[in-house]
């Protein structure tokens, strides 16, 4: 992931624009309650004699007619290999959606000028003659890949398409969604300073609905989704989708409510890219019960829209539009579903809040954080940083530069927060020089506030090489495992002096990253312990929230990075900056 350089100067701006209070009611000045059942298009297609290939094959690979096989595709089309230019073709993809109650498409789209740029004003066209919308799936940023690139990239592509009158807009904004890989390229703060820049560089601004499940992804974008969920139903059964499902749709709706977020839910008919990946990924499709599951579930979880994907992602099998195997079914289907869905309007969502923090606790800590100057390290991903934005604290993100030019110093900053994932930058301009720099910082007295986003910071360089510089810095960790031993009760454990909104003890969850990293106490001159993983031996399995001081000089406070997606995040994170603040006391920094 490539390492983002800006600065947030005033976090007021970025709450005003995107951050509603969080004990807000989930009501209609934002999100939108007209229902919306949209499935991701492709239209990069070619034929030797279609429009588009125009003399050549385009990402069908070697085509079969006799035998219906395709060297690229899963499975064969109804239509047999098509052109995605073919006016003809698209005219009949629309009148398919549209009897299936698809009102959107979301368009794979490659940049300006790439074939799936090229058919987009008729998509668009065949969009409006059959009541339907149509919006761009931004799928890779511009190379050198920063928010500039993105910003300018995407302000041209709505300048082009955006006024189209079947182009899809919320509240007169058209909407883009943003794929995982084009998100990674930049990460949450890189995206919110691109689209800061396309709502001031565009006219008719934007609503950005980003490629990811997450507390900073609900603030930082207009909505949340995800493209895919065939990694996370590999191998499942029948009931174990309808499981699935079940405790997975309705938490991704409520942590879009909760940021005043537009919600959705991604349903797949099945998936199978074994014929174009070694070893691929399948999920069995179950003659259809598979994907009327999900579908149930994903009603009874009341999103304002749900996705489909796909309506023609022939490579990897997860196609609805007809097919020789499957005929119409899945067509069929999702007319059954997508009618039954939009015909009951959205029920208000009341948005409870499981902090059991008072506005008087959020009104003390602001105060006693604003007395503090607080920085953050490049990167930020993990919840922390949105956390504390959320909550109206100044934070002020540095640039590698300015940490290597001797920006950061005690004197100027109390408190620097590391919110990446596993990778920083070690060398700017001269060998480790930003390793120095670091160094430097908590020999003058610093300290440094570890919430990462990944099991263990300071992990890899910028050229991915492992590199383990936590240790450096004061971050003491030690392998714990990938995945937690079977048969093993594990539980948390606090210091009964710290962490006051946190149970005394808690089990370690079940679900989600459960990659384990504890931290230790090594040649320390002080070290507390604040919140510990145990098991049923009672056994100490390493500090899961710690406390140290270098013998160097400078301090470090450590969260283990799955506290911070599990049901005690906030009042954890609450307890943790109340706790950092204490330390300071008596500093007039």
């Amino acid at each position: 992931m490539q390492q983002v350089v800006f600065r947030l100067m005033v976090v007021s701006a970025i709450a005003a624009t995107r951050l509603p209070a969080p004990a807000r009611a989930e009501g209609e000045a934002h999100p939108p309650t007209q229902r919306r059942v949209m499935a991701f298009y492709y239209p990069w297609y070619g034929t030797v004699d279609g429009p588009g290939g125009a003399g050549r094959t385009v990402h069908w690979g070697l085509i079969d007619t006799d035998h219906q096989d395709i060297a690229a595709s899963t499975h064969y089309p109804q239509l047999g290999p098509y052109d995605s230019h073919d006016e003809q073709l698209i005219e009949q993809h629309c009148r398919w959606a549209e009897a299936a109650h698809i009102d959107t498409l979301i368009v794979s789209w490659w940049g300006h000028g790439h074939y799936t740029d090229r058919p987009m004003q008729k998509i668009l066209d065949a969009c409006a003659r059959h009541g339907m919308k149509a919006c761009i799936y931004y799928e890779t940023v511009p190379r050198p890949q920063t928010p500039q690139t993105a910003a300018a990239d995407i302000v041209r592509v709505l300048e082009k398409y955006g006024a189209h009158r079947a182009h899809l807009k919320v509240d007169g904004r058209p909407v883009v969604f943003i794929y995982g890989r084009a998100l990674n390229e930049l990460g949450l703060s890189g995206w919110h300073e691109a689209i800061q820049a396309v709502q001031s560089g565009h006219e008719g601004g934007v609503t950005a609905i980003g490629d990811q499940f997450s507390y900073g992804s609900a603030r930082v974008f207009d909505g949340v989704h995800t493209y895919n969920t065939a990694g996370l139903l590999r191998g499942l059964s029948l009931e174990q989708v309808g499981r699935w499902s079940a405790e997975t749709y309705a938490p991704w709706v409520r942590l879009a409510d909760q940021a005043g977020a537009i919600s959705t839910i991604t349903v797949i008919p099945g998936y199978d890219d074994t014929k174009i990946r070694t070893p691929g990924l399948a999920v069995e499709r179950y003659d259809g019960q598979s994907y009327r599951t999900q579908w149930a579930q994903a009603i009874d979880a009341d999103p304002h829209w749900v996705l489909i994907t796909s309506f023609n992602e022939w490579h990897e099998g997860s196609e609805i539009e007809p097919s020789s195997e499957y005929g119409h079914t899945y067509l069929d289907l999702t007319g059954e579903y997508a009618w039954r869905f939009k015909a009951t309007p959205r029920q208000a969502h009341e948005v409870t809040s499981d902090t059991k923090l008072s506005e008087q606790e959020m009104d003390r800590l602001r105060t006693v954080l604003s007395r503090k100057k607080i920085a953050a390290l490049p990167g930020a991903e993990s919840m922390a940083l949105w956390w504390l934005i959320d909550a109206g604290v100044k934070v002020e993100t540095l640039t590698w530069e300015d940490i290597v030019g001797g920006t950061l110093t005690f004197g100027d900053y109390a408190m620097v927060v590391y919110g990446g994932g596993e990778h920083f930058r070690r060398t700017l301009t001269q060998p480790d020089d930003v390793d120095e720099a670091l160094t430097d910082y908590l020999d003058q007295g610093g300290f440094l506030v570890v919430l990462p986003s990944l099991p263990w910071p300071f992990y890899y360089d910028e050229t991915g090489t492992v590199i383990n510089r936590s240790h450096l810095f004061g971050v003491t960790l030690r392998m714990g495992w990938e995945t937690p031993p079977q048969g093993v009760d594990l539980y948390f454990v606090r210091h009964e002096d710290y962490l006051p909104h946190l149970p005394k003890h808690f089990a370690f969850p079940t679900a989600g990253d459960l990659r384990w990293r504890g931290f230790f106490a090594r040649n320390q001159r002080r070290h507390i312990p604040l919140l510990r993983l145990r098991n049923s031996d009672d056994e100490h399995l390493g500090g899961a929230v710690a406390y140290a001081e270098r013998r160097e000089g400078g301090r470090i406070l450590y969260v283990w990075f799955g506290l911070l997606n599990g049901p005690y995040a906030e009042p954890l994170l609450y307890d943790v900056f109340t706790f950092a603040a204490d330390q300071l006391r008596g500093s007039d920094k």
